[in-house]
């Protein structure tokens, strides 16, 4: 339908998408802003609070992404030593991992760095017709700054449709500091059940590491490097009935990484498009940090769809 066809069966758009904020009001979610994006076939829940992550998904009301045990934590909870940022992982189906450091504790950065508990700034929400397509987007930025240091401007903009299966998470690091500033970036991608569930399969991975078994006790997690080729490219998740996928562009986010933690309540496969494969303390040795100049900005895209499969 068009926008004059749609409105006449209609009082209002939200009666079968649109954007609502709200906040979370008990427990250490209490006081985290949260913005609920709905295409009418996709459905997902952004934390400004949370560097404009995103925490739960759902494709035609199935369950996208995996939550952990700590639940949505306020970033007042941020415990930034060693490895105890996991005791902030609520995992979601985007938590971001930055920018001075990802992968394991390193110096005064802990464990993937402190992007992923910054509250957002400048937050904005825009749903309105643009002709006859409904278009929502939501931008925010977060800054990572220290005196006598870095000065990082990170802005997000999440983009999507009315009746789309899909939408984009497009990200800049801007240096608005007077030195070259090394950064890193990694979006860990959390899948859960019932997307993830037992004969389930990833997609666009190597055979030997794609197939989901049943919730295994005490299993350890697993972690692969996955080496996709070409300009473009794509992994995923299919169960059957629904298929999960991420798309970036290999030019920003070269490397990507697989996840694997089968384990009971840890039960979720993790799809990571990332800048490099080090992090830690390996990061610093091989100097594998992307390098922004003063005043430059690094841009990232990301896609996620969703399909129904054919039965």
């Amino acid at each position: 339908m068009n926008k004059q066809e749609l409105m006449k069966h209609v009082g209002s758009v939200e009666q079968i998408g649109g954007i609502r904020n709200f906040t979370f009001n008990d427990g250490r979610a209490k006081g985290v802003q949260a913005i609920e994006v709905s295409t009418g076939k996709i459905r997902f829940v952004i934390l400004p609070d949370r560097a404009m992550d995103i925490a739960q998904a759902y494709y035609k009301e199935h369950a996208i992404s995996w939550l952990s045990k700590t639940g949505i934590t306020a970033p007042a909870f941020y415990e930034k030593d060693d490895t105890n940022w996991l005791r902030g992982f609520y995992g979601g189906l985007i938590t971001t991992c930055g920018l001075k450091n990802i992968g394991g504790p390193v110096g005064k950065q802990g464990l993937h760095g402190r992007i992923a508990n910054t509250p957002a700034q400048n937050v904005s929400v825009f749903a309105d017709w643009v002709g006859d397509e409904y278009v929502m987007k939501v931008t925010g930025e977060m800054r990572e700054s220290v005196v006598f240091g870095e000065n990082l401007l990170f802005r997000r903009t999440i983009t999507t449709k009315l009746f789309a299966e899909e939408f984009t998470v497009e990200d800049t690091i801007i240096n608005q500091g007077f030195n070259d500033e090394d950064v890193a970036l990694c979006y860990h991608c959390n899948f859960g059940y019932p997307l993830v569930r037992e004969g389930a399969k990833m997609i666009n991975v190597p055979e030997d590491i794609a197939d989901i078994c049943a919730p295994v006790h005490g299993i350890e997690e697993e972690c692969f490097d996955v080496k996709h080729t070409g300009d473009v490219a794509t992994a995923g998740i299919e169960n059957g009935e629904i298929g999960a996928y991420i798309t970036y562009e290999r030019n920003t986010l070269p490397d990507f990484l697989v996840w694997k933690m089968l384990g009971e309540s840890e039960y979720v496969v993790g799809l990571e498009p990332r800048t490099t494969s080090l992090g830690g303390q390996d990061i610093i040795d091989n100097n594998k940090f992307v390098s922004v100049k003063p005043f430059e900005e690094y841009k990232t895209n990301l896609k996620f769809s969703f399909k129904e499969l054919k039965k």
